[in-house]
């Protein structure tokens, strides 16, 4: 197996190198708004292959608070995964701030690593144990919309990096 090494202790696969390079010409961002009851049916209704990628995030923001999560498999073959997470009571300008980040990328590097330390400088990320990766758009988000449904309204928006 051919592997690359990125930082200077992680390795990844060949395949996991080219995907992050196709990726970087192909990033994408999801916004939905409304109630939580609609917004976790337009989240549910994204494809599935989103949650195929290496790195992917979702950003809730609602009534009184704010969360985010980060995605991500090590490698692209890998069938587990970690979820980093934070909170904060307004996110308002951070879809704006990883976008720049992905604009001044340019598609060079891996854009989930360049959004991740971008964040990681600026924030404390709690992260879980790996877990089985979602299968599907719904399993990825379904829960965390969960937590907003006392909210009247929220905006979700979907970041796919890598």
């Amino acid at each position: 197996m051919t592997t690359e090494t990125i930082r200077t202790t992680e390795t990844v696969t060949h395949a996991t190198a080219k995907a992050c390079t196709t990726a970087a010409w192909d990033c994408q961002t999801h916004t939905f708004l409304g109630s939580p009851e609609t917004v976790v049916q337009h989240l549910a209704g994204l494809p599935d292959e989103l949650v195929g990628r290496r790195v992917y995030m979702l950003m809730v923001e609602g009534d009184t608070r704010s969360e985010a999560r980060i995605f991500e498999r090590f490698n692209i073959e890998d069938t587990e995964g970690t979820v980093a997470r934070w909170s904060e009571d307004d996110m308002s300008g951070l879809v704006t701030q990883i976008t720049e980040v992905l604009v001044s990328n340019r598609g060079v590097h891996c854009p989930g690593e360049q959004v991740k330390a971008t964040l990681e400088s600026e924030r404390e990320l709690s992260v879980a144990a790996p877990a089985p990766a979602p299968r599907s758009a719904a399993a990825a988000f379904s829960s965390v919309l969960a937590g907003f449904e006392g909210d009247k309204f929220v905006r979700a928006t979907v970041m796919v990096l890598c």
